[in-house]
């Protein structure tokens, strides 16, 4: 009866780990853990870390309304959208805004369907630096607050 209730319940926990397995790597505890520190499966993800950027380089401040979105990078692979991570949190002026690959990637997707190119960085619009093989694009921040998992209060410790 007991190893019938333990194959149960580990059946269970594999079923929440698959559900939750794109937020990061899933760890099962060992026996000694499941009894002793009472938990029974870990989340580790990888989150790149995105500040806040100027809109041109001329700029003199960077501006908290926009952010890039790399789409390849400077030798022509996938760029960070692509990546390992399993999170980004933008950088704002008070806040961390952090928001799911997947969902991204859903995003851009939708938003840059059309293909446009512009020379210079505008929003949903693909551009190319000259001499580069990097293709982004700029993202309003308001809509990654719509599409964020999360927001997170910068404390006095961590704000700028």
């Amino acid at each position: 009866m007991y190893e019938k209730n333990v194959e149960l319940f580990k059946g269970v926990e594999r079923k929440f780990a698959k559900a939750i397995e794109t937020m990061g790597k899933i760890n099962f505890s060992t026996q000694e853990q499941d009894i002793h520190e009472h938990w029974d499966v870990s989340l580790t993800m990888q989150i790149d870390v995105k500040a806040m950027k100027k809109k041109h380089r001329g700029d003199e401040k960077t501006n908290e309304n926009i952010h890039y979105v790399e789409l390849k990078n400077v030798l022509g692979n996938p760029g960070w959208l692509y990546g390992e991570a399993h999170y980004f949190a933008f950088e704002t002026e008070d806040y961390w805004i952090m928001v799911d690959k997947i969902r991204l990637q859903k995003f851009i997707k939708e938003k840059c369907a059309a293909k446009e190119w512009s020379e210079i960085p505008d929003f949903y619009k693909l551009t190319q630096r000259k001499q580069r093989s990097d293709v982004f694009t700029l993202v309003k921040t308001i809509d990654l607050i719509f599409i964020c998992d999360k927001i997170i209060k910068k404390d006095e410790d961590n704000a700028i």
